[in-house]
């Protein structure tokens, strides 16, 4: 997925996941022959890290300040710093050996501050939170935590809690009407709303969105939709390994129409993160959405027993 300058720092620096950064140009033919050896990686690593290309003709800035001067160079982040670096034509083994060398220099989480000072000036959130993500990847979840953060959620509740969500679902039937009518949109700002991945590109640009995406390990998401499905009578011929090269294209095709969307802001937060280092995760979260969230109370929300399709 090619993405801009303007997107850099919230899509690589500020990443919770290792990054793999293609430096590429649309005249050089090594960059072409490796296009789809990148292509299969992203695919391959979707669960835990994110892979992306920037044309340095269109990026020359970007370029200059991390000193590429011959392409494809690949750059490799863990937590905002440079974790690796090569250039020229790689196999695909060597590129997830960029990205393992950058998992492995991810930082360790710190602890969340015990209490929270009295004194935080309140921010004025004028743009809509949005929680998304492919289906049974946490979003209920989140809007939970938000909703126990200080940030109250949009919805109806004409959807029950059950054995799959028992702490609720946090939908609003509006949200569905999107496409042809976003007149609910006015009631949004300050407050967060979930919302199907594919919807996202019927938010109108005329205000801002800051998007929670949910990301959760694939093999994760199938087991868990084919139990809620189990539970409600319904069975499925479609095999794991289609369903999950069709998330994975989707999910190609979402960030690649990404970059061009000015008016959304966007965070990835891996379900997995979430549930195994909190604290971190949680704080991210709050920057993100501007601070002064109740880190504790948003933490306090997490329940591990409800971690029940665990990857082995």
């Amino acid at each position: 997925m090619e993405i801009r300058e303007a997107d850099f720092e919230d899509v690589v620096l500020k990443s919770d996941r290792p990054v793999l950064v293609d430096f590429m140009a649309s005249w050089c033919p090594p960059c072409k022959m490796m296009q789809p050896v990148v292509d299969r990686l992203a695919a391959k690593v979707a669960d835990w890290a994110d892979v992306y290309s920037v044309n340095i003709d269109r990026n020359a800035a970007l370029a200059a300040r991390y000193e590429i001067s011959g392409v494809p160079t690949f750059v490799a982040w863990a937590g905002g710093q440079i974790a690796g670096r090569r250039t020229g034509a790689l196999t695909e083994g060597q590129l997830l050996g960029l990205l393992k060398a950058a998992s492995e220099a991810m930082p360790q989480p710190e602890a969340a501050p015990e209490t929270q000072t009295a004194q935080q000036t309140p921010v004025n959130r004028d743009w809509v939170t949005i929680v998304s993500g492919l289906p049974r990847s946490g979003t209920s979840l989140m809007m939970r935590m938000l909703e126990a953060g200080g940030i109250p959620a949009l919805t109806d509740q004409q959807r029950t809690p059950d054995e799959d969500n028992p702490n609720g679902y946090y939908e609003f039937e509006d949200v569905k009407s999107l496409a042809d009518d976003a007149g609910w949109l006015q009631q949004a700002p300050g407050r967060s709303v979930k919302m199907v991945y594919r919807l996202l590109r019927h938010l109108p640009a005329d205000r801002s969105y800051r998007v929670i995406f949910m990301r959760r390990h694939t093999d994760e998401i199938l087991r868990s939709q084919k139990k809620m499905l189990e539970h409600k009578g319904i069975t499925t011929d479609i095999p794991d390994d289609v369903m999950k090269a069709m998330f994975e294209r989707e999910l190609r095709n979402f960030y690649g129409w990404l970059p061009s969307q000015a008016h959304l802001q966007l965070m990835n937060v891996s379900y997995n993160d979430l549930l195994s280092t909190p604290a971190a995760v949680v704080n991210r979260i709050s920057e993100f959405l501007g601070g002064n969230l109740n880190v504790q109370s948003m933490t306090a929300m997490i329940n591990p027993e409800l971690y029940r399709q665990r990857a082995a």
